[in-house]
């Protein structure tokens, strides 16, 4: 797939592909009450890819990179949108979880747990930022650099409880921190153009097929866990492997794809999207039950409950966006 004004068009459909993987597992939460489809068939991926094709539209090849801009980038592009949308949502949200107060509410958004996906996102580009201009002279530590924060938190989840860490997770920099080697690789990918044309082989393609598959029955069948929010990793190092390979496999696929309007629109509005990617799941499930249309393990009714969150959430996105336009 080619570029086209500056967006890159195969990223924008492994973005709407993901996003709508985050709110087809937020649609069974909240509707469902409970995980159809495992969650480390797809769940964790979906966040984890985000992270990696992040991480491939950092640098521009092509542009001298500024860190005074990216930083105005990160700023405008993340944090502002994320303290907007929180704020906004405040009301509905307490109104929606009858168990939080405003005041935790906004205790939240000011430590960063309001979402953890957009502050670990920022916590991550900026982290990277640090590292590209410390090892600006020594490119070979930029690798090392990414994973040892992989590596601390793997270890700290190794001896000391998930709970006690989690109660210390601030603007979720334990997240930031195992994502940013994701990050970092779709980066790697971006520098060298090989990576790419080697993602366009049909027997590359296959052979990550098989071997995601491979492992994808071996987690379920063994219970491994890769939950990465709240952190709860069985196996750090499977996490590593299965979160990059299924990358991999994502942007093998969305190479091939055919230009999709829809995929690809909600792939490029895919922030907009996430902020209200487990609110509308939530009032489409009690909708939907109030409707006296519980789930009651028919699979139609769950497919139901889905194309109504993805219109829902897609009309919203589309105000949002008009409202934006006319500013």
């Amino acid at each position: 797939m080619a570029t086209t004004d500056k967006r890159i068009l195969w990223i924008d459909m492994a973005r709407g592909l993901c996003m709508m993987a985050i709110l087809l597992f937020h649609t069974e939460c909240y509707y469902c009450g409970e995980e159809i489809i495992p969650y480390v068939v797809f769940a964790g991926n979906a966040a984890i890819t985000f992270f990696f094709v992040s991480g491939y539209l950092f640098v521009r090849p092509d542009a001298a990179f500024s860190n005074k801009r990216k930083t105005r980038s990160i700023i405008t592009g993340l944090v502002v949108p994320y303290f907007i949308f929180t704020l906004v949502i405040v009301l509905p949200k307490t109104f929606a979880h009858d168990d939080l107060s405003i005041q935790d509410a906004l205790l939240n958004i000011i430590t960063g747990h309001a979402t953890w996906f957009v502050p670990a996102l920022i916590v991550t580009q900026l982290l990277f930022m640090l590292l590209m201009r410390l090892c600006k002279s020594r490119h070979q530590w930029l690798p090392v650099g990414c994973a040892l924060p992989f590596v601390v938190v793997a270890l700290l989840h190794h001896y000391i409880d998930n709970e006690v860490l989690s109660s210390h997770n601030l603007w979720c920099w334990q997240n930031a921190f195992f994502m940013l080697f994701f990050f970092y690789m779709g980066h790697t990918m971006r520098q060298r153009k090989e990576m790419v044309n080697l993602l366009r082989r049909n027997d590359v393609l296959a052979l990550l097929a098989v071997i995601v598959a491979g492992m994808k029955i071996m987690e379920y069948r063994t219970g491994i866990c890769l939950t990465v929010e709240p952190i709860h990793v069985t196996s750090f190092t499977l996490l590593l492997i299965d979160g990059l390979l299924v990358s991999l496999l994502v942007c093998a696929v969305c190479l091939r794809l055919p230009r999709i309007a829809p995929i690809e629109w909600t792939g490029a509005n895919s922030l907009y999207y996430y902020f209200i990617c487990g609110g509308v799941p939530l009032m489409v499930g009690k909708a939907l039950n109030w409707c006296h249309l519980p789930y009651d393990n028919q699979i139609w009714r769950l497919i139901l409950a889905f194309i109504i969150v993805y219109i829902a959430a897609t009309a919203i996105v589309w105000m949002l966006n008009l409202i934006k336009t006319r500013r």
